[in-house]
This record gives C-alpha cells, structure tokens and sequence, in this order.
C-alpha cells in the first residue's frame, strides 16, 4: 500500500463518451480487505459503497473504513466513486461529510427521482470543494436510475448539473417498483435499459448497464453484457471480480470491429460523393463511417487506458 502522497494520478473524466468506463467494480465499505483486493483488479473504476452492500449498524463503521484507504492510498490507477445513501435515509450529508477528499472522482448517488435532489447534491459538493481547497466540478455525480419515476425524469435527471458525466441502470429496485420479474430474456429490463441508453447518449453522458446479479452464471454474464453493448450501453456495474474479464472483453472493440472499421473508414474519402456504397462487402455510408469512427476512438482510449496500468 502506498502512501497518501504517492496515489497514482487518476484521468479527469472526460465527457462525450471518451472516458473508459466499462467495468464498475462494487466493494462493500466496511470491508476493508474487500476494498483492497478490488483495488488489485483490473475494473476500470471502484464504487465503495456505502449503501445496500452495508447493514444498518455498520455505516458509520464503513465511512471511517473508506476515509482510511483513501488517506492511506489506494494503488488503483482507474477513478475511484463512493456510493453514498439516498437522501430518503437522512444519511447523505453525514456519508459525504465523512468521505469526500481529493482522491475520489465523485459519488454515485442511488435512488434517483427528481432534479432536486441532484441540485441539493451539486450545492452540498460545492461547499465541499471550496472547504477542501479542491477545484470547482471536482467531484462527479453518477445518478442510478432505479425506479419508474427516475426513468420518466431521467432526461431532467441528466441535465440537472453539470456534475453529472452518466446514467446507470440499477434493475433490482427497479424490478421491485415495477413490480415486476425476471425471466430468461430478462423482457421487463429490455424498455429501461435501452431509455437509459438513448437519454445517456442523447445527453453526451455515459450510458451505465445494471449488474448481473447471477454472480456464479459467467454464461448468463456474456450474453447480458452482450446485450448491453447492442443496446449502446458503454460499460456495466459488476459485483465480482470473477466477472471482470468477462465484461472487459464484451464492452472492449474486437480485432474484427476495429479492422472492418479502418475498412470503413479509408474507404470514406473516395465513396465520400456516392453517399452510399459497398466496398469489399462492407457497407459505406455517412453513419456508418460515423460509427467506425466512435469505434476506433473507443478501441484508442482503451488501449491508453490498459497501457497505463501496466
């Protein structure tokens, strides 16, 4: 473990889909040797959570437990978010109060319904930075969207606070309001998963995909992240470690995407006046050069993004 002075640095999130977020991994709050071992893998990003991974009784136990790693220095090289609680639970200010320092990139608020609640968040962040002598917008905010009512508002949501780089989907509440279930094509998640992607995306912000919950089922796993990935999803939460690889790779361009991309794309310059054409048996037209291009950027920022943990 390293000392607080030596934390690596940590890329400034970027908006516009540029920033790697494929992978998001949860480590329970109270947990410290959880905290520490997910540190050691290979998430693009950490969600300390102190929310529904920590009982009742062990909240405060859990704020002091990730205040420490995060004085003492946490060697992750990826961004570093802390789940706070909703602020239903009268708990928020205290979480943020106890945690809030430079080595976090900002907090994944749960929960969300109303623009109110991201404006009150987005004040209460300010005062944070100004007292902890950080820049203003230090701090992101990343809504979980979980509920009917937080998918009818989260275009507002979205645009609430400049704050805000993306949209995750949490299915399980949101099952449960809906009232809801699973089944094997998981039907009931396919509508908000993809108005979460569509507002994400519409909003220059980062599309987030629920986690799949069947831990142990890495099948079920490729084929749910798969599907994020058609639905314009750019990464998903993740509960294991033992997940990791497998989400890494569906939401990481293949060698395949990225050669037909090129394809595309050099074939643009002379197809340019046809508006629509085949070449080599690809098929070339304005969007779809648009779209070999978002791949390309994507398969660049992933390779900088590895290359600079190794």
């Amino acid at each position: 473990m390293t000392n607080h002075h030596e934390n690596p640095p940590r890329p400034p999130f970027i908006r516009g889909g540029s920033q790697v977020l494929r992978s998001l991994l949860f480590a329970p709050g109270h947990r410290s040797e959880m905290i520490h071992r997910a540190a050691q893998s290979q998430a693009d990003c950490l969600i300390l959570d102190l929310e529904d991974a920590v009982p009742e009784n062990w909240k405060i136990a859990a704020r002091e437990s990730i205040r420490h790693a995060l004085d003492q220095g946490i060697d992750f090289r990826g961004k570093i978010f802390v789940r706070v609680n909703s602020l239903r639970t009268n708990l928020t200010w205290d979480d943020l109060q106890a945690v809030a320092c430079q080595y976090l990139s900002g907090f994944v608020y749960p929960q969300a319904e109303s623009v109110e609640e991201i404006r009150l968040l987005d004040d209460r962040l300010h005062r944070s930075e100004a007292e902890l002598n950080l820049s203003l917008g230090h701090f992101s905010l990343l809504p979980l969207i979980e509920s009917p009512r937080g998918l009818m508002n989260c275009r507002e949501i979205g645009q609430s606070s400049h704050r805000v780089k993306g949209l995750i989907f949490g299915c399980e509440d949101y099952l449960a309001a809906l009232q809801g279930r699973h089944d094997d094509l998981d039907t009931a998640l396919m509508f908000p998963r993809s108005m979460v992607a569509a507002t994400a995306r519409a909003l220059g912000l980062e599309p987030i995909d629920a986690p799949y919950v069947k831990v142990h089922d890495l099948e079920g796993l490729r084929l749910f992240a798969e599907t994020g990935r058609n639905l314009g999803m750019s990464g998903m939460l993740v509960l294991s470690p033992r997940q990791l690889e497998i989400v890494n790779r569906a939401y990481t361009p293949t060698e395949a995407e990225i050669q037909q991309a090129c394809l595309i794309v050099a074939a643009a310059p002379q197809e340019e006046n046809l508006g629509i054409s085949i070449v080599e048996g690809h098929f070339v037209s304005p969007p779809t050069v648009r779209a070999a291009r978002k791949l390309l950027e994507r398969a660049e920022a992933i390779r900088l993004c590895e290359e600079s943990r190794r």
